[in-house]
């Protein structure tokens, strides 16, 4: 007898058919570009100029798959599934998120439509970056496990690279035609820059990944599993039972993974390389990366450490406060030297952060259960 079980037909009927809806739209976003200069070749026979595509054009083609998620969404029966061998779980809390990441990336969407003209293939593939980082984005929130999480953190993390490498149609990138002086308060990303972006970027992604994937060798050699729903209870056990030199080896793993999310997020106390970052990134990368990105992988980690390794988080606590004190002293020093705006939006989401982990390290284990 054949038994088709709730992790199938989420994954059919969510999974799959998400997937189909966004691979759809990427085809035919590519073959915009191409239909283009077919029109273009035609219209210079007949004398009649094809250029570019405004925004408010292709407005409902960009809502179509969002608004196709979003009554896929609305489809959900209301029942916890774990698909995918238990990496992945969907329940109310995913289902709810869903709603508030469809409503931030149709306002972006609105945005976008209003700004940029589609006059070149970059376009294109920057507004196809922004589409696939809601789509990791949604299913980051879904991660049942320890390795699933990390990938969905990698797979993002190699987005950002791309999202600033097609962000390259801004004429600002490496042309200014009125002033290239560096200490302007509104001066255009200029080509130093930019290179300097990418390399920093590219060697703290690398560095920080291979520490992660260090980090899982770690854990499951300690904690022979990547389910994060057992981690407070193994952790519990170890403490209660080990001596001091198996806590001293879990707090080093411990550290390990904090140290990479927060250099990969440019948390406090590892946000050295973030005002570099600013600086290449143009205004209008820099809005998606704020507004979006940075927004929900944030509320992610502010959950992670609230209900998925609450006992850790808070067994380490008076540590992780030496931490935020230490990268709030250093912030200090370097915050009068933010008189480039770019600088300043990072040191303004860096404060922000580090307010917030401030909340989080002062609230007690009812308030977290309150919270939740």
């Amino acid at each position: 007898m054949f038994l088709i079980s709730n992790s199938i037909a989420w994954s059919f009927s969510y999974f799959f058919l998400f997937l189909y809806i966004f691979l759809t739209f990427s085809v035919i976003l590519y073959l915009l570009p191409v239909v283009k200069e077919v029109l273009n070749y035609s219209s210079k026979k007949n004398s009649v100029v094809f250029d570019y595509l405004n925004g408010f054009d292709l407005f409902y083609f960009l809502i179509t798959p969002l608004f196709f998620c979003l009554l896929i969404s609305f489809s959900w029966s209301h029942y916890t599934s774990l698909p995918w061998f238990g990496h992945l779980i969907f329940s109310s809390l995913q289902y709810k998120i869903n709603f508030l990441i469809l409503f931030f990336f149709f306002n972006i969407i609105i945005i976008y439509t209003v700004s940029f003209y589609f006059s070149s293939r970059e376009v294109y593939d920057y507004i196809l970056t922004c589409f696939n980082f809601f789509f990791w984005i949604v299913f980051l929130f879904t991660a049942n496990t320890i390795f699933t999480f990390i990938f969905f953190i990698e797979v993002l993390g190699t987005l950002i690279f791309l999202l600033v490498i097609t962000s390259t149609f801004s004429t600002t990138y490496f042309y200014n035609n009125l002033n290239l002086n560096l200490h302007s308060y509104f001066n255009s990303t200029t080509p130093f820059f930019y290179v300097q972006m990418l390399m920093y970027f590219f060697w703290i992604s690398l560095i920080s990944s291979l520490n992660l994937f260090f980090f899982l060798v770690l854990f499951y050699i300690k904690f022979l599993t990547f389910d994060w729903f057992l981690l407070e209870f193994i952790f519990n056990y170890v403490v209660l039972l080990s001596n001091r030199s198996e806590v001293l080896s879990i707090s080093l793993i411990w550290f390990n993974l904090v140290f990479c999310i927060f250099l990969k997020c440019g948390l406090v106390p590892f946000y050295f390389w973030k005002p570099i970052f600013f600086k290449g990134v143009p205004m209008h990368s820099l809005f998606f990366y704020i507004s979006f990105f940075y927004f929900f992988l944030f509320l992610f980690i502010f959950h992670f450490f609230l209900v998925y390794v609450n006992e850790v988080f808070y067994f380490f606590i008076y540590i992780n406060l030496v931490l935020i004190l230490f990268g709030f002293i250093l912030l200090l020093l370097v915050l009068c030297e933010s008189y480039y705006l770019k600088t300043f939006l990072a040191f303004s989401s860096i404060l922000n952060s580090l307010f917030v982990f401030f909340a989080l390290s002062g609230l007690v284990f009812n308030d977290v259960i309150f919270f939740i």
